[in-house]
């Protein structure tokens, strides 16, 4: 059975999505390298059971469109208050095994609820749900790509131009194998007017 350092997994998603968002056209490889695994919208990489996913080669294909037409960003910086929202989400996650309503908790919160707890953010919050890849790569791909998600809300999360701090956590799921959750804000300020992604 592999053993999986869940603590240096969040490390290196977080260095991921800096990396994607500092150096976008640095993922195109990556994408274009997952084409050959497509039959229609059946997706079946290397030594992995087949997954059934919601647009197939068009969201892989918009991605790439997009990432090439992305101006570089700055870096987000962790915080560990947001590290802390993330944790506390990802475990209800797992405690209830609901997934039907998306980022809010079994306490009825929202991210932006969860993380006014722990700081007076400012310009922008977002969080980002990542559910079943095992690798900081395919887990950051999974979030860019957005399959199935009209708005690509985890996409804009990650290339919002406002984000400045985040929190990234992965942890063990009996049936999914992994969940990870990231929390990005635009700043820690006072008095500053707030706007919600989801």
């Amino acid at each position: 059975m592999e053993i999986v350092d869940y603590a240096r997994l969040s490390q290196e998603v977080f260095d991921e999505i800096n990396l994607a968002r500092h150096v976008p056209n640095s993922f195109v490889s990556s994408l274009i390298s997952k084409y050959e695994f497509f039959n229609e919208n059946i997706y079946t990489p290397p030594g992995e059971f087949p997954t059934e996913t919601y647009e197939g080669e068009k969201a892989v294909n918009e991605a790439i469109d997009f990432l090439k037409s992305q101006e570089p960003l700055p870096v987000i910086v962790s915080h560990p208050g947001l590290q802390r929202v993330a944790l506390e989400y990802a475990e209800d996650l797992v405690e209830s095994g609901d997934f039907s309503t998306p980022h809010i908790d079994t306490q009825d919160t929202t991210p932006a609820q969860r993380i006014s707890r722990v700081m007076r953010w400012a310009k922008m919050a977002g969080e980002c749900i990542e559910v079943g890849n095992k690798t900081a790569t395919d887990i950051v791909l999974s979030l860019i790509v957005d399959d199935g998600n009209e708005e690509r809300s985890n996409r804009k999360v990650l290339f919002d131009k406002e984000a400045r701090l985040g929190g990234v956590v992965c942890i063990p799921h009996s049936v999914f194998g992994v969940i990870t959750v990231v929390d990005i804000v635009g700043g820690e300020y006072e008095n500053s007017g707030h706007t919600q992604q989801f």
